[in-house]
């Protein structure tokens, strides 16, 4: 009997053939195998070997940052005029000069957006939009955060984690870090908060203090003081499973904790990150920890963490917010995200890196009626900007009508955009996870095209 084409069976020798044979004896399917080969082979094509997931919470506005209508009626187009960006005929807010200046390594997707979603429209769509798929508060399946899925399916680096989040995942996204993978393949988080006592905190999952750390040196400090307080309480350490055993072993870990210590970056380039930006949301440290964030996440690629998520700033621009508070999440944005793009792109990792940054859904089409200025949730359209790891750069995919209401060219869905991530990861979004039901779902359930555009 001739199991397969002959170049399959070409490729196994005599042994391999008889693993091969037995393996329904041992539960996996033939369905399984050629699965596994299929990822195998995804994998050796993968463009991206890391990447760093920007989380703009609060649904920044696409019409007063990457999709301005400078000719709509003025209670449309808002306040901010448009200026134009080295990449011809993308145009962005006049409050990212920056940006503009950078504008060939990155492309920006106007035509994606959460309609139809559970949650749309809502703070909760970020359970979509982290994962790919169709999660809401309740009622839907668990599905896991990509970075967990990376953590699960691709290979970490010794003495790194295999995913860190800098703020936390939950964020507009309740309930995200329960998922149908477990706490196996939590990330390493550091919150932004500041607790007392972190040590209940620290045991599942591990996390660190960040709000703490307004100064490296009390970071480092702090580390210390965590960690001799888990060894304190080292019967309750000795009861943990590997994985968590694994976290609290990466916190001594020399490289993590040279990537942690921002006091290693020049003054000129913190403050080139805009760490020095005063932020309406940034009471509780001194300097911007979004920006910090963003440049520990630099940090943390270069010490080979396979997947970095980054909770920065809160746009919160609703009607009568007013530009107290618009005016800093540019700053913040403008200073760090360019700075980022030129670090990965001089150090060599752009290339590999991919970095993406959006929100969980965009703002109404006229400015709201109660002053001073704001806009209010929408689903129908926004923003979503793309670099490295793949993707094309200097491009614009998709557009919205003239008040930037709808999508009126190369609609895609959420589901697009998290088949599109995985597949310049190598990793086969067709590719089966079990629930703890043992249901198999795939990566992502829907389907749907992936974004080629975008697609170097």
């Amino acid at each position: 009997m001739n199991l397969g084409c002959q170049s399959f069976r070409n490729s196994l020798n005599r042994r391999e053939m008889l693993q091969v044979g037995g393996v329904g004896l041992f539960g996996m399917t033939w369905a399984n195998l050629f699965q596994a080969q299929a990822q195998a082979a995804a994998a050796s094509k993968a463009t991206a070997k890391q990447v760093i997931f920007i989380w703009l919470h609060g649904g920044p506005p696409h019409q007063d940052t990457f999709d301005m209508k400078p000719d709509a009626p003025a209670d449309v187009r808002g306040p901010f005029k448009p200026i134009q960006t080295v990449v011809p005929g993308l145009e962005v807010c006049e409050h990212l000069p920056r940006l503009a200046k950078l504008a060939n390594k990155y492309s920006v997707l106007r035509s994606v957006h959460s309609k139809g979603y559970p949650e749309a429209g809502d703070h909760h769509a970020g359970l979509s939009w982290k994962t790919g798929n169709p999660r809401g508060l309740r009622g839907t399946p668990k599905y896991p955060m990509i970075g967990c899925v990376t953590s699960k399916l691709l290979p970490t680096p010794k003495e790194v984690p295999s995913f860190v989040a800098l703020g936390n995942i939950n964020s507009h996204a309740t309930g995200l870090s329960e998922n149908f993978l477990g706490p196996a393949y939590d990330p390493l988080s550091i919150p932004d908060d500041r607790r007392d006592d972190q040590t209940e905190r620290m045991l599942t999952p591990p996390q660190l203090d960040l709000a703490g750390f307004d100064r490296n040196v009390d970071m480092l400090r702090s580390l210390e003081q965590q960690i001799r307080r888990q060894d304190a309480a080292s019967p309750i350490i000795e009861g943990l499973d590997r994985f968590q055993q694994k976290a609290f072993d990466l916190l001594r870990a020399p490289k993590l904790r040279e990537a942690l210590d921002l006091e290693k970056e020049p003054a000129k380039n913190r403050e080139r990150y805009g760490c020095q930006i005063q932020h309406y949301g940034n009471t509780n440290i001194k300097g911007n920890y979004h920006c910090r964030k963003v440049l520990m996440a630099r940090r943390l690629i270069e010490a080979g963490v396979p997947f970095v998520y980054v909770d920065f700033a809160y746009w919160d621009w609703h009607s009568g917010n007013g530009l107290d508070k618009a005016l800093p999440d540019l700053a913040c944005l403008d200073a760090a995200l360019p700075s980022l793009l030129e670090d990965l792109d001089a150090r060599g990792l752009l290339e590999n890196t991919m970095v993406v940054a959006l929100g969980e859904m965009g703002r109404t089409p006229k400015v709201g009626q109660g002053k001073p200025y704001g806009r209010e949730h929408w689903a129908a359209a926004q923003f979503v900007l793309v670099a490295g790891g793949g993707f094309q750069s200097g491009q614009v995919v998709g557009a919205t009508d003239a008040h930037a209401a709808y999508v009126k060219d190369k609609d895609y869905k959420i589901a697009s955009l998290g088949k599109t991530l995985y597949h310049l990861l190598g990793i086969d979004p067709d590719h089966e996870l079990l629930t703890p039901d043992n249901r198999p779902l795939k990566l992502i359930t829907e389907d749907v095209p992936l974004i080629k555009e975008v697609i170097a």
